[in-house]
């Protein structure tokens, strides 16, 4: 297993990871960011500076088919609204 201590090296591997499935797909980086939304500028971004916002990294995700891998991480979580939570927070006297 590999082993990650820091942010940017989670990010270099799940770039990584994208850029190899791209590749495998046969999609250009400009097809790629199109599908998904995304500008080009945007996802050169990423790739240059490890920079993107978590809407269009999954929307890259879901365009390369590996959004499942990402679920492990919501499956477990309740969904709820912002209003639900401050409800919640108010309830248990935070604020």
């Amino acid at each position: 297993m590999i082993e990650l201590s820091t942010s940017n090296e989670i990010i270099q591997l799940l770039i990584q990871k994208i850029e190899t499935k791209r590749k495998k797909a046969k999609i250009t980086q400009k097809n790629l960011a199109k599908k998904a939304g995304v500008s080009y500028g945007s996802y050169r971004e990423f790739i240059d500076n490890n920079s993107i916002s978590l809407y269009s990294f999954i929307s890259l995700l879901h365009v390369l088919g590996l959004f499942d891998e990402l679920k492990v991480l919501v499956d477990n979580a309740q969904v709820k609204t912002i209003a639900q939570m401050k409800a919640e927070d108010k309830l248990s006297g935070r604020v």
